[in-house]
């Protein structure tokens, strides 16, 4: 029976590419559309799939047989992308609220870590050649080499049936925006923050450690 992973987090953290990343490795089938759930069959040794949110019940008992790779992402950064995807309008449950309650979750599996959970921040995929994301690789148990990293060898796939386009789409463009962006090359995006007033009192409860 192959091995669950789910990788979960907050939307614009970073787990579409984290997913696309992991399922450049042989020994994974990678499940490309959203889902919190795996209900089939792999001959994979490893089967993958990723939710942008974080829930309560992945730390449960009827998520127990999963692997869970949590990654969160500078809020600066997240709610710097969502101004630009929405045009200042951000959804309910995109909400800063609602990353607080993400936030405070991943403090607590940083300080109290649980079996089976993984935690990285989206910084710390890129350090010291991988090293972070490495040791989570090799402590569940896959096999690969650093191929994994390069996005030009690799047709990555988050939205089946969109296209890859040459050129880069209009972020109000949701699913071309975002098939887009997981197939440049595999680097930190953190750059420019546009967040504001209001956003960065908002954040005041974000400590980066």
């Amino acid at each position: 029976m192959s091995k669950k992973i789910l990788i979960c987090g907050f939307p614009h953290c970073g787990t579409s590419i984290l997913k696309s990343i992991i399922g450049h490795i042989p020994d994974v089938e990678e499940i490309y559309s959203e889902t919190k759930t795996i209900d089939k069959e792999s001959d994979k040794p490893f089967i993958l799939c990723k939710y942008p949110f974080t829930l309560d019940e992945f730390f449960k008992e009827e998520y127990d047989d999963y692997i869970k790779i949590f990654i969160l992402r500078n809020p600066y950064y997240v709610f710097t992308s969502l101004n630009l995807r929405f045009n200042g309008f951000i959804p309910a449950n995109h909400s800063i609220k609602l990353y607080e309650e993400t936030y405070n979750r991943f403090k607590k599996l940083r300080e109290y870590p649980l079996k089976s959970v993984y935690t990285i921040k989206y910084d710390e995929l890129f350090l010291d050649n991988y090293s972070k994301l490495k040791e989570i690789l090799d402590d569940i148990g896959l096999i690969y080499d650093d191929t994994i990293f390069d996005n030009n060898r690799y047709i990555n796939t988050i939205c089946p049936g969109v296209k890859i386009e040459t050129s880069q789409p209009r972020n109000v463009d949701h699913n071309s925006f975002r098939t887009y962006q997981i197939n440049l090359p595999f680097k930190n995006m953190n750059k420019e923050i546009n967040i504001t007033p209001l956003q960065r009192q908002q954040l005041s409860f974000f400590s980066d450690s």
